[in-house]
């Protein structure tokens, strides 16, 4: 297999034509058909042309981003090479955040509370019942109240790994999440007012249940562009 050095590869830096290659623990990779690595830059934070270990390791995701590529080429390194200091004050930051992952910690609950929410609300339009109406209102509460923690979680990943990027997977799933949020308390506090809500047959329970299915497909559609920035996309 063909071998690069590291001033081999810092010519195919996705720039003037050239492909946008990378190193990962010996191996380098050819990025260039990813529209995550357009001009050979990875949302304003990696570039191509470089060996990316030192900074995958520290990074909300792992070698799965590499999942879909297969290695075109081993890699030796300069033993003079020292990626691993980044002048980079949030690099601390990004260290604990690489240790107890807090956003993907607390993103899979909401989006499963609201997913249970959803088939519960369909379980008791089917055959309403104070049991179901109950697992419905604490379970969307409960989703509604952790999406919160979510999101303060997804906002410093954000900042401390993407630097604010505005580009549209990171754009859709703020909003996303923040329509998901503030449209979640709607029910809430129909219930709270009006706790027979749920078996109004009215424009109040129609709105009501309504939302609970409305944040089931915004949750959706966060998970999805979420995924998309976690795991790439070769196309």
């Amino acid at each position: 297999m063909q071998t690069f050095t590291e001033e081999e590869l810092q010519k195919y830096n996705g720039q003037n034509g050239m492909p946008a290659y990378v190193a990962f623990k010996g191996n380098v990779y050819d990025l260039s058909e990813s529209p995550l690595w357009k001009n050979g830059v990875h949302f304003k934070k990696h570039f191509a042309g470089n060996d990316l270990t030192a900074m995958i390791a520290n990074a909300p995701h792992s070698e799965e981003v590499f999942a879909n590529f297969s290695p075109i080429a081993l890699y030796i390194s300069s033993p003079s090479a020292d990626t691993n200091k980044i002048a980079d004050p949030k690099e601390k930051y990004r260290v604990w955040y690489a240790k107890y992952h807090p956003h993907p910690l607390t993103v899979h609950f909401p989006i499963a509370l609201h997913y249970f929410s959803g088939f519960a609300d369909v379980l008791f339009l089917a055959n309403p019942s104070v049991g179901y109406e109950t697992a419905v209102f604490l379970s969307f509460f409960a989703a509604t109240v952790m999406g919160f923690f979510t999101l303060i979680a997804g906002i410093f990943s954000w900042w401390v790994n993407y630097d604010c990027i505005t580009s549209k997977p990171f754009m859709i799933k703020l909003t996303g999440a923040l329509f998901t949020l503030v449209i979640g308390l709607v029910p809430l506090i129909q219930k709270f007012l009006a706790p027979d809500v749920p078996f109004s047959h009215g424009l109040d329970g129609i709105i009501y249940h309504s939302v609970i299915f409305m944040t089931v497909m915004s949750v959706s559609i966060v998970g999805y562009y979420g995924g998309k920035i976690t795991w790439g996309a070769k196309s």
